[in-house]
């Protein structure tokens, strides 16, 4: 089971990182854990971390901090304050001789909603789906407008080359997550929300318990907008609601038109036509997070014109549909994050729109507990694609304690469980397919590095 989130005060946090000199990370190399680590280097701490396997962000913080792969006890000696992610449980090494050894810990999202209280302006992107895209839009236009950001976001900025920036300014753009109820950790002045859904069965056992969490997380926001068009976002209760949408009547009103150039984003602000963008991220799943973007920006007084700039300029997060490359046999192989029925049906959608057919989907379930409580979605999720295939489960903080019969999973989404990515790789380079979407919240790097 993984560990709950701590509750120190900003001012206990305050003191407990000024007076630290240096930091342990377990988990270091998650996407969020990096930017807590990019952080406080560059607030001149030491940094150590352990992960379990090198992958692209551990590769790149070697050069700047200590990073162990092997998770031993020792580890933490002499450390002057813990960071822990939400992946590890009680009985790791580092945690357990952390707290047997007196020295402070502290969970990410604590000390994240330490580092976002030195802002005044704290611009938080909440939603099961798009709030790593969502967030990267709103950092292109908050520069664009010369604001000077600082972002922590849960994904890999293609337009900045990073997953954080800390900017001269006084506004803070960050990704809300709401596992564990880690959002509540915190503080808000604008909360953006781009959807709500039955997730994290782990945690959540509702989407009763899922919306009070929401509603918890806006309360003390001066404005929060909403999808307009999404069923459970219309549900949040705020006196300073500003909506939008493409279908429902919104403030923030969004029609993708198609012209000789291609596909428009037109957005009417209270009936008027206030700007129109020309989308690079092809999906109306996209166009959503674009229309919370613009609502954001618009009423931080950011002019129309920057705005559809920026936009324009966007290229996306990594991993979101994300293009990996063409083969030598003309497959072009796509990558995305998705691990949630609504998000694979996206992705294989998009796919389409674009004009890709012959789609083989290549799919790591990410926790046993996901897969069972949202099996009848799951079943529904690959319509579209020519062939599936599944990896065994991505566990992260899970066992199968729910038995999850893994080859039936599979078989009733229509796929086949397949063990070995060199025989997936084999398929893949074969040419039999012309598009294939690799989707996992996993660990295919091994599957990648053949491919």
């Amino acid at each position: 089971m993984a560990l709950e989130n701590t509750h120190f005060s900003f001012l206990e946090l305050h003191n407990l990182f000024t007076n630290a000199r240096q930091i342990f990370f377990i988990g270091i190399g998650g996407v969020s854990m990096s930017t807590l680590a990019d952080y406080s280097l560059n607030k001149g701490k030491v940094v150590f971390g352990y992960d379990r396997c090198r992958n692209t962000t551990t590769k790149r913080l070697e050069g700047l901090c200590h990073i162990t792969y092997k998770s031993t006890p020792d580890n933490v000696d002499g450390m002057d304050l813990v960071v822990y992610s939400n992946a590890i449980d009680k009985n790791n090494f580092e945690y357990k001789r952390a707290r047997e050894k007196k020295i402070p810990t502290v969970s990410r999202a604590n000390l994240l909603g330490y580092f976002i209280s030195q802002y005044e302006t704290k611009i938080g992107i909440c939603g099961m789906h798009g709030k790593s895209t969502t967030t990267a839009m709103l950092e292109v236009i908050f520069s664009y407008a010369s604001r000077g950001p600082s972002v922590f976001c849960g994904a890999k900025m293609k337009n900045v080359g990073a997953n954080s920036i800390f900017g001269k300014g006084r506004v803070c753009i960050f990704e809300a997550c709401e596992y564990q109820d880690s959002f509540l950790s915190l503080p808000v002045t604008d909360a953006g929300i781009l959807n709500i859904e039955l997730d994290h069965p782990d945690y959540f056992s509702s989407i009763e318990q899922i919306k009070q969490s929401f509603n918890r997380f806006v309360k003390n926001a001066e404005r929060v907008y909403i999808n307009a068009d999404d069923q459970h976002s219309k549900g949040i209760t705020h006196e300073n609601i500003i909506t939008y949408g493409m279908i429902n009547d919104s403030e923030y009103f969004g029609k993708l038109e198609k012209n000789d150039s291609g596909i428009e984003l037109v957005v009417y602000h209270k009936g008027a036509t206030l700007l129109k963008i020309k989308p690079k991220l092809a999906g109306k799943h996209f166009a959503y997070d674009y229309l919370c973007a613009v609502a954001v920006s618009h009423r931080s007084n950011i002019a129309p014109c920057i705005i559809s700039q920026a936009l324009n300029s966007f290229s996306g997060v990594a991993d979101r549909l994300d293009f990996v490359k063409k083969t030598d046999t003309g497959v072009e192989i796509f990558r995305d994050y998705a691990h949630h029925p609504s998000e694979i049906k996206c992705s294989i959608e998009s796919l389409l729109s674009l004009g890709k057919d012959n789609v083989l989907c290549v799919f790591q379930p990410h926790t046993y507990s996901r897969s069972v409580k949202l099996y009848k979605e799951f079943t529904k999720a690959f319509l579209g694609a020519s062939k599936i295939i599944f990896l065994p489960t991505y566990k992260a903080r899970e066992t199968n304690a729910l038995g999850l019969d893994e080859n039936k999973f599979a078989f009733d989404c229509g796929g086949t469980l397949v063990e070995s990515i060199q025989e997936i790789a084999s398929l893949i380079l074969s040419g039999q397919y012309k598009t294939v979407l690799i989707a996992s919240a996993g660990d295919l790097f091994g599957l990648m590095d053949l491919i």
